[in-house]
Protein backbone atom coordinates (compact mmCIF):
# COMPACT_ATOMS: atom_id res chain seq x y z
CA UNK A 1 0.00 0.00 0.00
CA UNK A 2 1.19 3.01 -0.75
CA UNK A 3 1.26 6.69 1.34
CA UNK A 4 -0.97 9.28 -0.42
CA UNK A 5 1.87 11.66 1.06
CA UNK A 6 4.70 10.31 -0.28
CA UNK A 7 4.32 11.14 -4.09
CA UNK A 8 5.58 7.74 -6.26
CA UNK A 9 8.20 7.63 -8.95
CA UNK A 10 5.22 7.72 -11.19
CA UNK A 11 3.73 10.17 -10.45
CA UNK A 12 6.22 12.90 -10.06
CA UNK A 13 7.03 11.77 -13.52
CA UNK A 14 3.45 12.91 -14.78
CA UNK A 15 3.78 16.09 -12.33
CA UNK A 16 7.13 17.09 -14.22
CA UNK A 17 5.13 16.29 -17.46
CA UNK A 18 2.29 18.05 -16.74
CA UNK A 19 4.64 20.83 -15.48
CA UNK A 20 6.40 20.92 -18.73
CA UNK A 21 3.12 20.79 -21.27
CA UNK A 22 2.03 23.87 -19.43
CA UNK A 23 5.17 25.87 -19.94
CA UNK A 24 5.53 24.55 -23.40
CA UNK A 25 1.83 25.97 -23.77
CA UNK A 26 2.72 29.40 -21.90
CA UNK A 27 5.51 29.65 -24.39
CA UNK A 28 3.08 28.98 -27.82
CA UNK A 29 0.22 31.03 -26.14
CA UNK A 30 2.57 33.72 -25.22
CA UNK A 31 4.41 33.41 -28.76
CA UNK A 32 0.82 33.56 -30.31
CA UNK A 33 0.17 36.99 -28.25
CA UNK A 34 3.15 38.42 -29.46
CA UNK A 35 2.68 37.21 -33.26
CA UNK A 36 -0.90 39.69 -32.50
CA UNK A 37 0.78 42.39 -31.62
CA UNK A 38 3.10 42.45 -34.11
CA UNK A 39 0.42 41.84 -36.43
CA UNK A 40 -1.96 45.20 -35.31
CA UNK A 41 1.20 46.64 -35.28
CA UNK A 42 1.86 46.16 -38.99
CA UNK A 43 -2.15 46.73 -39.75
CA UNK A 44 -1.63 49.85 -38.25
CA UNK A 45 1.47 51.03 -40.01
CA UNK A 46 -0.68 49.57 -43.55
CA UNK A 47 -3.65 51.79 -42.24
CA UNK A 48 -2.07 54.75 -41.42
CA UNK A 49 0.04 54.74 -45.01
CA UNK A 50 -3.20 54.07 -47.18
CA UNK A 51 -4.96 57.17 -44.94
CA UNK A 52 -1.73 59.21 -45.59
CA UNK A 53 -1.79 58.21 -49.71
CA UNK A 54 -5.69 58.95 -49.57
CA UNK A 55 -4.79 62.05 -47.99
CA UNK A 56 -1.91 63.30 -50.77
CA UNK A 57 -4.52 62.18 -53.42
CA UNK A 58 -7.08 64.03 -52.21
CA UNK A 59 -5.15 66.73 -51.77
CA UNK A 60 -3.31 66.63 -55.34
CA UNK A 61 -7.08 66.23 -56.97
CA UNK A 62 -8.20 69.57 -55.10
CA UNK A 63 -5.17 71.14 -56.08
CA UNK A 64 -6.19 69.69 -59.56
CA UNK A 65 -9.66 71.23 -59.17
CA UNK A 66 -8.40 74.37 -58.22
CA UNK A 67 -6.06 75.20 -60.86
CA UNK A 68 -9.09 74.21 -63.84
CA UNK A 69 -11.27 76.51 -61.22
CA UNK A 70 -8.56 79.11 -61.54
CA UNK A 71 -8.34 78.30 -65.00
CA UNK A 72 -11.52 78.55 -66.12
CA UNK A 73 -11.98 82.21 -63.93
CA UNK A 74 -9.30 83.52 -65.58
CA UNK A 75 -10.88 82.76 -69.27
CA UNK A 76 -14.40 83.94 -68.12
CA UNK A 77 -12.17 87.34 -67.10
CA UNK A 78 -10.64 87.54 -69.99
CA UNK A 79 -13.65 86.90 -72.55
CA UNK A 80 -15.58 89.45 -70.27
CA UNK A 81 -12.72 92.27 -70.46
CA UNK A 82 -12.84 91.13 -73.97
CA UNK A 83 -16.89 92.47 -74.38
CA UNK A 84 -16.21 95.68 -71.90
CA UNK A 85 -13.44 96.88 -74.21
CA UNK A 86 -15.35 95.89 -77.20
CA UNK A 87 -18.24 97.42 -75.95
CA UNK A 88 -16.51 100.68 -75.16
CA UNK A 89 -14.26 100.52 -78.05
CA UNK A 90 -18.18 100.85 -80.21
CA UNK A 91 -19.57 104.30 -77.61
CA UNK A 92 -16.10 106.11 -78.01
CA UNK A 93 -16.26 105.56 -82.09
CA UNK A 94 -20.09 106.21 -82.01
CA UNK A 95 -19.34 109.75 -79.49
CA UNK A 96 -16.69 110.48 -82.11
CA UNK A 97 -18.73 110.03 -84.96
CA UNK A 98 -21.51 112.00 -83.39
CA UNK A 99 -19.01 115.04 -82.61
CA UNK A 100 -17.65 115.17 -86.33
CA UNK A 101 -20.91 115.42 -87.61
CA UNK A 102 -21.82 118.39 -84.84
CA UNK A 103 -18.10 120.10 -85.97
CA UNK A 104 -19.18 119.51 -89.79
CA UNK A 105 -22.64 120.80 -89.28
CA UNK A 106 -21.47 124.10 -87.91
CA UNK A 107 -19.42 124.66 -90.96
CA UNK A 108 -22.30 123.97 -92.95
CA UNK A 109 -21.22 120.48 -94.11
CA UNK A 110 -22.79 116.73 -93.57
CA UNK A 111 -21.74 113.45 -94.09
CA UNK A 112 -22.74 111.56 -96.97
CA UNK A 113 -24.15 108.32 -96.10
CA UNK A 114 -25.37 105.46 -98.11
CA UNK A 115 -28.64 104.32 -97.94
Amino acid sequence: EQDVRAPSVEMSKVVGANVLRTAKLEDAYAKAEQDVRDTMVVSATAQWHEDQNAKSMSKSLIRKRDQEAIAKERQAGANELLVRRSQRLAELYEAEREQWEKELSEQGLVIARDR
